[in-house]
């Protein structure tokens, strides 16, 4: 190959942006395949592809904010369970088939919740809400760290508490999940059937 015809590879190759061919052996690289759709592109193609830019960047931010709020959601989670662990709840007592008392418990979504509340005017507004106004109640001052720790992975199946539940929007539950409840009775643990959450 004379030099000329180096030089015109090398030319045609700067043109098309591909790598020129080789000095020593006269050798020219595989050509890069041509978008013939990207060479006849016009400029409202070109405004299309920085539209798709954009859109693409605007879906990177609304990702970005998302996993910016389920952080916040789970660090409220975590701060509302650290909260419920530190605080003594009341458990109300109600007479079992076979004689004592125990936990006033509700069964729902294939989960048996403990009925707890803050204090008595929550109890008393749960009373309201089914209809069955009670005189006195007794009730059992009970740490919420207790509740989650001791009595939770005591129960025969999976158990978790319904705090203030029927007092307007206070109302939270505290299912048996890991991190909520020891792993021994979470039932994303895979402990309780298939691991799914029944809630």
């Amino acid at each position: 190959m004379s030099w000329d015809e180096w030089e015109q590879l090398k030319k045609q190759a700067i043109e098309r942006g591909e790598p020129g061919p080789d000095r020593t052996s006269g050798t020219v690289p595989p050509a890069r395949p041509v978008d013939e759709a990207q060479e006849k592109r016009s400029p409202d193609d070109a405004t299309e592809t920085e539209t798709e830019t954009e859109t693409e960047t605007e879906t990177e931010t609304d990702t970005a904010t998302e996993t910016e709020a389920a952080v916040q959601r789970m660090d409220r989670i975590r701060n509302a369970v650290d909260g419920f662990r530190d605080t003594t709840v009341l458990v109300p007592l109600v007479p079992l088939d076979g004689g004592g008392r125990g936990f006033l418990t509700a069964d729902f979504g294939g989960v048996r919740w403990i009925h707890a509340f803050t204090d008595e005017l929550a109890a008393a507004a749960f009373d309201a809400a089914q209809g069955a106004v009670h005189s006195r109640r007794d009730f059992m001052a009970v740490r919420g760290w207790r509740l989650l720790d001791v009595v939770i992975p005591a129960m025969a199946g999976p158990c978790g508490v319904a705090l203030d539940v029927g007092s307007d929007d206070d109302g939270v539950l505290l299912p048996p999940a890991a991190g909520i409840v020891p792993d021994a009775a979470a039932v994303d643990s895979g402990t309780y059937g298939s691991g799914g959450q029944p809630w």
